[in-house]
Parts: C-alpha cells; structure tokens; sequence
C-alpha cells in the first residue's frame, strides 16, 4: 500500500475523499492523545480532547496552511481544547498512572526507573503552566522552538526565556528529591 504525504491525504479530503481523513487520524492519534493527556492528566479528559480535535480538525481543514508542518496544527487545537477544558474544570486532576515496561529484566531495576520518571513526571507537573507547556513541547513532542512559537503564538524569544527558566526550576527541584 502506498504511504501519501499528510499534504497529499489533505487535498484527497478537500477533494470529497473523506474516507482518507482516517489516515490522518490513525498517523497522529497517539501523539496527539498523549499530548492532551499530559496537560489534563486524565485519561478520559484526553480521550476526549483527543477526539474532539480530529472532529475540529476535519471542520477546519480549508484553513489549514500547508506552508507549516500539518501535525503542529493539530495541536495547536489540541492545547486549545485542552486550556477551554482546564478553564472548565477549574483544576487539574492527576493521570492514572501508566505503566510504561521498562527494557531492562531486573525488577530492580524497573522500580528505581519508574519511580525516577515519576519524580520526574511530578516535579514537571509542578511547574508554572507556562514553563510546563513549553517543556512539554520541547521534550515529549521534540518541537523546534519555531514551531512552539507558532504553536503558542507568542515570540520566539519568549519560548527560549521560559524553556530556560523551566528548566532551571525543574533542575534546582530535582536536586532537592534526590
């Protein structure tokens, strides 16, 4: 089977084809589910924004701009629907924890990894909202800072200041865990 651009699936839905959108939602369900999960730290919060970005997506599609990568887009409505249902819950709620396998075969191993990332995880849970987000960006999507600013709408050097002062919180807490 032949594998099209996200550019040429586009122009086959605009084109009445709308049996080609699935393609697009099966390329970036994953990533745009753990996008919405990460800020809502909810499974069925994430589920949820995650599928209403794919229907908003699909309404949109004429005002896709192709000049940008098609996979920024979609989170750019995702961190939308994800602010309006923050907005809404007035609060966060922590995500079930994942039980992600570790690659290594020692339980020992696996317990110091996991509660390590957990750590992690918590300490960047903590952070203001706009640090959060743009290390959430940065290191779980590895978006460029270009495009975290597209992505924000805000300056270029306002995504390379809060990146750095997140990191530097985050730095100084982790070293007050260990």
């Amino acid at each position: 089977m032949e594998t099209l651009t996200d550019q040429e699936l586009i122009d086959k839905v605009l084109s009445g084809q709308d049996a080609y959108y699935s393609q697009l939602m099966k390329r970036y369900q994953r990533a745009i589910y753990s996008t919405a999960a990460r800020y809502l730290r909810n499974h069925a919060a994430a589920d949820e924004a995650a599928q209403e970005t794919f229907i908003k997506a699909y309404f949109l599609l004429k005002s896709y701009d192709s000049q940008y990568r098609f996979y920024t887009w979609l989170v750019r409505i995702t961190i939308n629907l994800c602010h309006d249902a923050a907005k809404r819950q007035q609060r966060y709620v922590s995500l079930e924890e994942d039980h992600q396998l570790s690659d290594s075969h020692d339980p020992l191993e696996n317990v110091i990894q996991n509660d390590s990332c957990q750590r992690i995880r918590n300490e960047i849970d903590g952070l203001p909202n706009d640090q959060r987000e743009i290390i959430l960006l940065r290191v779980d999507k590895e978006l460029s800072y270009e495009e975290i600013s597209r992505i924000l709408k805000i300056p270029l050097g306002t995504v390379m200041s809060r990146l750095f002062r997140g990191r530097k919180t985050l730095m100084e807490r982790l070293r007050n865990v260990v």
